[in-house]
């Protein structure tokens, strides 16, 4: 199973180093929720979705605007908030329905996570 996944490190503001349709499938856990605009958040999203094959599943988790930090300390523009020099980009379930755009959205699910807890949502797309 391990030779079946391949790992890279990208800059994920760049287009994606795969061809059309080529994976079967994306996850990625908070990585929306880094500094990335909302612009830079749908070429991402789109990019994804280029990569996919037809059904593929794109799996991402994000905080949403109900976790206790949203609102809290810099505000940068963009639901994103800087607190002690890390910028967290902070999700509503209108935003998840924004990148969603050439998918059909399976599920977005609440779920908390860590100490604080953080508030989070566990979204599952399909490339239809």
């Amino acid at each position: 199973m391990a030779s079946r996944i391949n790992l890279t490190c990208h800059d994920v503001r760049l287009p994606l180093p795969l061809d059309d349709n080529s994976v079967d499938a994306c996850f990625s856990h908070m990585l929306f929720c880094m500094a990335l605009t909302t612009a830079e958040l749908q070429q991402l999203s789109r990019e994804v979705l280029r990569v996919l094959r037809p059904g593929g599943l794109h799996i991402y988790t994000v905080r949403h605007t109900g976790d206790a930090d949203y609102g809290q300390g810099i505000h940068r523009g963009d639901d994103m908030y800087e607190n002690n020099g890390f910028i967290v980009h902070f999700f509503s379930r209108d935003k998840v329905a924004l990148l969603a755009q050439g998918y059909q959205t399976a599920a977005v699910e609440e779920f908390t996570e860590g100490r604080l807890p953080r508030r989070l949502f566990r979204v599952t797309q399909r490339k239809t």
